[in-house]
């Protein structure tokens, strides 16, 4: 790391620091993100429940206005038919919109079956509604006391099949996001450790590398400024620290060359000035 300037150590550790931040805000995001795509797909789950809930409605209201149709006068039965047809047609429309609710293959299959069951009872009571109105009693007593409660018991058994179902998914999406949130809270937990770890250490680690070469370039320079010359500056690494050593070492050799030339111009006037007063 010597070999790196400060600037470029410094902006690693910037850089480091700011890593450390995306991360942990990535995962944030991530956790955000997923949490509201679980929480859109729970809401279509409970909407496709609630649309189950009310299509058994429905047909439980049209078993119970085609059941009173068996005793009803004429204006009273024109008025139960008239409210079995709107009834079918807002069962109808519930099914339609609960096939393109449903994503689970079984699901769509089972709903399917309860749409042919519906059909078949609807024409099956059609013609119970014409044997009702020519007078055929034994053939409508046969089929409101008989043939209706089992059609009817079997569709709604088919439809709380399908309520199950639908309960199921809805638990699952439920242990899924458990899971997830688990999963989310370990992995910023780690996240946070590494960063609590790594982080001091990486600052301490460039902090080092910059005050300790500095320290070692102070104590130097003090010593040359006391006059002591005797002090072998060595110069490590290519940054700052290590040119302002490198001039250190230079500085320190040129006046060692200097002070020795000094001295060997002073030894030299010594010399003459003894040679003169002797040849006096």
């Amino acid at each position: 790391m010597r070999n790196l300037k400060i600037g470029t150590r410094l902006a690693l550790g910037f850089g480091f620091v700011i890593i450390l931040l995306l991360v942990m805000s990535g995962i944030g995001a991530w956790r955000i993100l997923d949490t509201q795509q679980d929480n859109q797909a729970l809401d279509q789950r409970l909407r496709t429940t609630a649309l189950i809930q009310q299509l058994t409605r429905q047909i439980n209201k049209s078993a119970n206005l085609t059941q009173a149709t068996l005793a009803a006068d004429p204006d009273t039965l024109r008025r139960l038919k008239q409210d079995i047809e709107a009834t079918d047609r807002q069962a109808g429309e519930l099914a339609g919109q609960l096939a393109e609710s449903l994503s689970q293959p079984e699901a769509a299959d089972l709903l399917r079956d309860i749409g042919q069951d519906r059909e078949a009872f609807i024409q099956r009571r059609g013609q119970a509604f014409k044997d009702l109105d020519s007078g055929n009693y034994g053939e409508t007593d046969a089929f409101f006391n008989q043939e209706m409660p089992k059609r009817t018991t079997g569709l709604m058994d088919r439809i709380d099949q399908l309520s199950q179902l639908q309960a199921d998914s809805v638990q699952r999406l439920f242990e899924d996001s458990a899971r997830a949130s688990r999963l989310g809270l370990t992995v910023l937990a780690v996240a946070t450790l590494l960063a609590l770890i790594l982080g001091p250490l990486f600052a301490w680690r460039v902090t080092r590398s910059v005050t300790h070469p500095l320290r070692h370039a102070v104590k130097l320079a003090e010593v040359v400024a006391r006059r002591d010359l005797s002090a072998d500056v060595v110069a490590r690494g290519g940054d700052e620290i290590g040119q302002l050593l490198n001039a250190l070492a230079t500085m320190t050799r040129n006046l060692r060359g200097a002070l020795g030339e000094v001295r060997t111009g002073s030894d030299a006037i010594a010399s003459a000035s003894a040679q003169i007063s002797a040849g006096n």
